[in-house]
């Protein structure tokens, strides 16, 4: 009977040690899934950032207004066409200057004329945007006219 008790009690001592094994193993594999969750979704990040609450469309479309307004009267600020055309100017000295001398360095010109087109680029874009500006005023005014 003494036998029979003590392999009672040996074997309910494993028992006991097994779960404790067990849940151990359970609490490292709830600690790995968390992190792969936490790893997944640091995956996610700038996805969730794209996802944000709806936005009253008036609002933002008289935002949207009013950010081209402020491009438009930018865009046709006279200083800055000024000052493109002085670049313009510069450039083409440079560029004049490159091709002319002793020891011509086609790749300055290359260089300059690139910046050229840049310049030419902007400055007929920013023209593009004073026309748009201007129809659209003289739209609204003719529409104002007739109401």
């Amino acid at each position: 009977m003494d036998r029979i008790e003590s392999r009672m009690q040996a074997f309910e001592e494993s028992v006991e040690l097994n779960k404790a094994e067990i849940e151990e193993s359970e609490k490292k594999v709830a600690d790995f899934e968390g992190q792969i969750e936490k790893e997944r979704n640091e995956g996610l990040f700038f996805k969730n950032l794209g996802e944000n609450a709806p936005v009253d469309k008036a609002k933002a479309r008289e935002e949207t207004e009013r950010i081209e307004q402020v491009t438009k009267t930018s865009a046709g600020s006279v200083i800055r066409q000024n000052i493109y055309l002085g670049l313009i100017g510069l450039v083409v000295i440079g560029i004049a200057d490159a091709s002319t001398s002793s020891t011509s360095d086609w790749r300055k010109v290359y260089v300059l004329g690139v910046i050229l087109v840049g310049l030419l680029t902007q400055i007929f874009y920013e023209q593009s945007i004073l026309s748009e500006a201007g129809k659209t005023k003289q739209e609204k005014s003719k529409e104002s006219k007739t109401e």
